[in-house]
């Protein structure tokens, strides 16, 4: 569209090769689930449909200040505090944006990596004790948790404001992050940056590109977009990979790919975040991602309210105002909103630019893009 993972057989280590954690993790936790004698559904104020209808059916229709008043008064009632799990890293600006709006209620924060947070909630909620009203990471973590019936439906007003891609079932986009290729403009001279993706298999990127060790999705929308929208057989876009893994380098984790990127490490990041070379660009970093090279991979990212949350009321505050007023915040990190007509902000993605949505095929066949990533990054040296 233009505009359960199978666990390995083994796990290697050292340089070169990538980590298998993730994946291990993810699905010894989907097994034990699926091992079960009774499912989420069966547990007290678990599932869905149960979760939405006990935590949240109070508010249920209210809208305007009336809203904002019964969640605000029954927030400071169930003890005036939030519990987010998220994998973002600038959470701490739309905790000191809420909590501003909101001075009597404290946000409780837990950051992690987002395979981390996804196997923290799986595991607290099949065990019943769920420790978080919100979850904030990546859409495949954020599908498996709504599968797996951890999630409830957000129906609040602020949700008709949202872009038409930013609705799922069981969760919403809050915000898009955009993989580009970066670069340092200390090596890399005006003009002289690849105008394509396909151009960073050119021998002359030799040693100079920095690949993200995770990215099995933007690897996989990246595969797809080559083989459904430029229609390249599928055996010359696995012969252009190799090419591009050829000049490679591997990092591990975006924020360690930028920082490297801003020191010179490597001349190129084929699938760093744009809001990371915006952030570093801000603060004096020689790093670019304009003129645009295509194209960009969009990938949403959002938060789900639990099912089962420990305060319902100061959930729904939370998504209420993370999809108002907190938009401006998110825009001010450098991201993508997902709401439409966020004042002040400025699409860092130029009309005409060639976008390619993470697709559901992706999703939806993540153990085998997860194998494939894995397999193209063996051998490759560790940056730094």
């Amino acid at each position: 569209m233009c505009s359960s993972r199978r666990p390995p057989t083994s796990a290697r280590s050292g340089p070169g090769s990538r980590p298998l954690a993730r994946i291990t993790g993810v699905a010894a936790v989907l097994l034990v689930l699926a091992g079960c004698s009774s499912g989420l559904a069966d547990s007290p104020g678990a599932g869905p449909a149960r979760g939405a209808s006990d935590a949240y059916a109070a508010y249920t229709g209210l809208t305007g200040q009336a809203r904002t008043d019964k969640l605000l008064a029954d927030a400071r009632s169930e003890g005036g505090e939030l519990d987010v799990y998220t994998s973002n890293t600038d959470i701490q600006s739309l905790v000191d944006g809420f909590q501003a709006a909101y001075p009597g209620i404290k946000v409780n924060a837990f950051r992690a990596n987002s395979e981390t947070v996804l196997q923290r909630v799986l595991q607290e909620t099949s065990a019943h004790k769920t420790a978080n009203d919100v979850v904030d990471t990546n859409d495949f973590e954020l599908r498996v948790l709504n599968g797996q019936g951890a999630l409830a439906t957000y129906d609040g007003p602020a949700k008709a404001n949202l872009r038409k891609d930013a609705v799922f079932p069981g969760w919403q986009a809050e915000r898009f992050n955009a993989f580009v290729v970066g670069w340092n403009t200390a090596q890399v001279g005006d003009g002289q940056g690849p105008g394509d993706f396909t151009d960073l298999a050119d021998p002359r990127w030799k040693g100079k590109v920095a690949l993200e060790v995770g990215d099995w999705d933007w690897y996989a929308s990246m595969h797809s977009y080559l083989t459904d929208v430029r229609k390249m057989p599928a055996a010359d876009v696995d012969a252009l990979f190799q090419k591009i893994v050829a000049n490679a380098k591997v990092t591990k984790g975006h924020t360690v790919q930028g920082e490297l990127l801003s020191a010179g490490q490597f001349a190129a990041a084929a699938s760093v975040y744009s809001h990371t070379i915006d952030n570093a660009a801000a603060k004096g970093a020689p790093v670019a991602w304009h003129p645009v090279t295509s194209p960009v991979i969009l990938r949403p990212n959002g938060f789900g309210v639990m099912a089962a949350p420990r305060h319902p009321a100061a959930a729904l505050l939370w998504a209420d105002w993370v999809l108002g007023d907190g938009q401006r915040s998110i825009a001010g990190s450098h991201r993508i909103p997902a709401v439409e007509n966020v004042p002040g902000f400025a699409d860092p993605i130029p009309a005409g630019t060639q976008v390619y949505t993470v697709p559901d095929s992706v999703i939806n066949a993540s153990d085998k893009w997860n194998k494939a990533y894995d397999d193209l990054l063996r051998g490759v040296p560790q940056a730094g």
